[in-house]
């Protein structure tokens, strides 16, 4: 009698985690198989890329697309019909879920899905399982949020500020926690570029609140042939025609901003 309600209290209790999380299994999901009773039965295994399990004396039973309750049945009635055991009572819990992953994306050195785990719930987290950001990585990186309606599914993050300027609070906001089906995304930083009369002109990364004097100094500053005098600024209106604009050493770069130097007359 005792058995029979430790049992009940088991079942009761997985029944309850997995009905509060109900997800089908899937293949490459990995699972402990618990036959009451009959410890030779039980086994941890990974679900197949066919969907199956293989499980003692009975072999491959397929069961992805089933949640666990239902997969237990199936197991069940596979023992009974090969005449294994007369009343089996099987759990199943899911130990790693292959669902249970955060995507990450765009400029990393490994981008592809990772599983979220007990060690793994962070941006900082991913993007260091990711290898990190590549060289060209912008500084801002957005998080695309499975369970949030747009536009509020989309929070953007700037690691400068996080890193350099210290401003770290935002990294433990609730709404940025990372769940099943996130998004990670690393765009490639933003460029300008910078013609005329300086001594390194080119393309040059653009950070944030760059003012035309502090991309002037990227470009190595005005060369002995320049002046600072009718500096202009190439840029893409919303129409996609170009236009040019007269600006001064306070006026901030835009993506893709081209800025020119003039010659000096004198």
């Amino acid at each position: 009698m005792f058995r029979v309600i430790v049992l009940a209290f088991v079942i009761l209790f997985y029944s309850h985690s997995s009905l509060s999380q109900e997800k089908p299994i899937q293949p490459g999901d990995v699972l402990k198989v618990t036959v009451y009773g009959n410890p030779d039965l039980t086994t941890q295994t990974e679900v197949s890329n066919t969907g199956h399990l293989n499980m003692p004396l009975i072999g491959a039973v397929e069961i992805a697309g089933l949640i666990s309750s239902t997969a237990s049945e199936k197991i069940e009635k596979r023992l009974i019909e090969q005449k294994v055991l007369k009343n089996p009572q099987v759990i199943i819990v899911v130990l790693e879920s292959k669902t249970n992953t955060v995507s990450v994306l765009g400029q990393v050195k490994a981008p592809g899905k990772y599983q979220l785990s007990a060690g793994a719930k962070t941006l900082i987290d991913f993007i260091a399982i990711a290898g990190g950001l590549n060289q060209n990585a912008s500084q801002d990186i957005t998080i695309i949020k499975a369970n949030a309606k747009s536009p509020v599914n989309k929070i953007t993050l700037n690691m400068q500020q996080i890193f350099v300027d210290g401003i770290t609070g935002v990294l433990t906001m609730e709404d940025i926690q990372l769940q099943s089906g996130d998004i990670i995304y690393v765009p490639e930083a933003p460029v300008f570029y910078i013609y005329g009369k300086v001594n390194r002109p080119g393309s040059f990364r653009l950070k944030r609140e760059m003012t035309v004097a502090q991309a002037i100094a990227l470009g190595g500053g005005i060369s002995s042939v320049g002046t600072n005098r009718g500096i202009t600024i190439k840029r893409k209106s919303e129409d996609g025609s170009f236009i040019d604009i007269e600006v001064n050493e306070n006026t901030l770069i835009q993506a893709n901003d081209t800025l020119y130097i003039n010659e000096s007359l004198f």
